[in-house]
């Protein structure tokens, strides 16, 4: 009974040890996927009334657009959002992440790789968790040999 304690315990805290190793993986793989090398959390400061382009296939003549403010290389970037929607996906003062050109700042992409990020959360949670109920396993098992 007491060597079951052993083993589960380093079994636990072995689990622990890949559920970090794969969460710090995919952390890693989800900054490997960004289109340009720059990266920023930019920062919703309007939200303005942009008119649309003639050949728009759209209801509406005018569409609403974020703008964005991030620094780059420690120079303040204004950015008007690109994506054309009604009403405006974002709201004001609302920090995003995104990644830009460091050549050209104007050049940028809306990172939306939430997934990625949030499974390198809860992968890094899981070990941790597992990490620390196997070092408890362990401890209760040396615990019986030390008094």
């Amino acid at each position: 009974m007491a060597n079951d304690l052993w083993i589960r315990g380093v079994v636990l805290i072995i689990l622990g040890l890949i559920a970090c190793i794969a969460g710090l993986v995919m952390k890693l793989y989800a900054a490997t996927r960004r289109p340009y090398p720059g990266y920023a959390e930019a920062k919703v400061v309007d939200i303005i009334s942009v008119e649309r382009d003639r050949y728009a296939e759209a209801r509406f003549r005018n569409r609403q657009a974020a703008v964005f403010e991030f620094y780059a290389d420690g120079k303040l970037i204004k950015i008007v959002d690109r994506e054309d929607s009604y009403p405006c996906p974002y709201h004001l003062y609302q920090r995003i992440r995104i990644s830009y050109d460091p050549a050209n700042p104007e050049q940028y992409r809306v990172i939306t790789a939430e997934r990625e990020r949030i499974l390198a959360v809860i992968l890094n949670a899981a070990g941790i968790i597992l990490i620390l109920i196997g070092v408890v396993i362990f401890i209760l098992y040396a615990s019986r040999y030390i008094l």
